[in-house]
């Protein structure tokens, strides 16, 4: 393509179908900021935010996927909590006020830990992984007391375990992130 003149920019777009063209909706755009600023009026009508992340076109994928790995999980973590809600005669509607709030009251842990994480400092004196460890062991057998697939919530004990395990019981459960950056053995 930049052989016959063409100029290559990366987006990655953050919303499903119905949302394109809507002022809420964003896009990560990456490659030739030059590019990038002579298309904007044009690329803000696709989504009305739009986010140039560098001049490497990889950038915007790599954004687009680390919001994959959040909205996934994040998304089999509800589905989870439908089922075993359903299991004790709730709907999906009954918990999706309070799922939201959830999901709406995380910025607060984010904004909370991440430059706790960026300095390297997993203090336990907000909270330990020991007791994030008894939380999940609750979330499981609650889980599989209702009859609900339980695979999802122990791969997550499984983690804490290992954050427990690798000596960090006493620290934060942001800790995790360190063992993490590791392919598990």
């Amino acid at each position: 393509m930049t052989e016959r003149g063409g100029t290559h920019l990366t987006g990655g777009v953050l919303c499903p179908p119905p949302l394109i063209g809507t002022p809420d909706a964003s896009t990560f755009y990456s490659g030739p900021r030059q590019a990038y600023e002579a298309h904007r009026e044009a690329l803000e009508v696709i989504t009305g935010r739009t986010d140039h992340r560098g001049e490497d076109p990889g950038l915007a994928a790599l954004m687009y996927q680390l919001n994959m790995a959040i909205f996934w999980p994040s998304m089999i973590a509800y589905w989870q909590a439908v089922a075993v809600a359903a299991a004790h005669g709730l709907t999906a509607t009954d918990i999706a006020p309070y799922a939201a709030k959830n999901f709406a009251g995380m910025g607060h842990f984010i904004d909370f830990y991440a430059p706790r994480i960026d300095a390297g400092n997993h203090a336990g004196d907000v909270d330990r992984t020991a007791m994030g460890l008894a939380s999940i062991d609750h979330v499981v057998h609650t889980a599989r007391d209702a009859g609900v697939d339980t695979a999802f919530p122990e791969a997550v004990q499984d983690l804490f375990r290992r954050v427990v395990a690798a000596g960090h019981g006493s620290d934060s459960f942001s800790s995790a992130v360190e063992l993490l950056k590791s392919p598990k053995e």
